[in-house]
């Protein structure tokens, strides 16, 4: 029997690049900033050694925004480095704006659009051999949210109007084609009632989900921001969706997923890096972060296409 063939996807996300820094947070497990190129070097000789021919970035590529306080000079730099290293890497490179990913004190995500090759708030969409791929813009906010937050950047998402009305328009053109659907702010919270989980979400969340429902062709959602490993199956309409969260390359538990496409199935496997010490660290600097590695059973599971 000939073996199945399939698309592989490395799936990465909030890096939170910033090499210069010594910025960390230690209540919720310490973010390592300072250890930047290690972490780096490690996750791209991960990638190629796995092979896949897609990259795809969940956002917060970098530290900008208003809780770190980057300066622009490092921002600018440090985002045109980290995508140019990302695109070398595979074949075919995408990714999402995530909060922080815009210079300091300005909610002006229009750099980091230009790097990814996406219209001001608006994500793009991918055919694949075996499934549709959706990448969601979900740092959509009106000028006026964006005003009202600063100089910080908007934790929560939101999804502007054009966004969900290309989502409703590329859902109904998908035919037979499965729906993957990729965002940076949670369209479903974590199952762990860890606090701040409500700090995470897709503010406008509602919207999207019923236009899921709507058309039942989507099988999973992958979702960032929140440095954490998690899984859920949630009924949308009469079809079962999974939404899960991609675990960070900053922040224990330190790893990625490599997303496995075949004609019926989507296999999912958690990578870790090969850094124990270093992941070890993060997770002892906080008193609540065994709960970011999230059940075992989810470190390998499959989602039926």
């Amino acid at each position: 029997m000939t073996p199945e063939k399939m698309t592989r996807i490395a799936l990465v996300t909030d890096t939170h690049c910033w090499p210069e820094s010594q910025h960390c947070f230690g209540q919720e497990g310490e973010q390592l900033q300072p250890w930047f190129e290690t972490i780096h070097t490690a996750f791209l000789e991960d990638v190629r050694s796995s092979g896949p021919e897609i990259l795809i970035h969940l956002g917060d590529f970098s530290c900008g925004g208003g809780t770190f306080a980057m300066p622009d000079a490092d921002f600018f730099a440090i985002m045109q480095r980290v995508n140019k290293d990302f695109d070398d890497s595979v074949l075919h490179f995408y990714g999402v704006p995530g909060n922080h990913d815009c210079p300091a004190g300005t909610n002006d995500y229009s750099f980091c659009e230009k790097l990814l090759g996406l219209s001001p708030r608006l994500g793009r969409t991918v055919d694949t051999a075996y499934a549709r791929l959706i990448f969601l813009h979900s740092q959509g906010h009106s000028d006026e949210i964006r005003r009202a937050v600063l100089p910080k950047d908007p934790t929560y998402g939101w999804i502007g109007d054009a966004e969900l009305a290309r989502l409703d328009a590329d859902l109904a053109s998908a035919g037979s084609r499965p729906v993957i659907l990729f965002t940076h702010q949670l369209l479903h919270p974590w199952a762990n009632s860890a606090l701040y989980r409500d700090l995470y979400a897709t503010a406008n969340s509602p919207a999207v989900r019923e236009i899921l429902a709507k058309y039942g062709n989507v099988r999973a959602v992958f979702q960032g921001h929140a440095h954490l490993l998690d899984k859920q199956e949630v009924m949308l309409g009469h079809s079962p969706v999974s939404f899960v969260v991609a675990p960070s390359l900053i922040q224990f538990p330190l790893g990625w997923l490599l997303l496995s496409l075949s004609p019926r199935v989507l296999r999912v496997q958690y990578r870790a890096l090969a850094l124990a010490e270093l992941s070890e660290r993060s997770r002892l600097a906080g008193s609540t972060s065994d709960w970011r590695a999230g059940d075992p059973a989810w470190q390998d599971f499959s989602i039926a296409l």
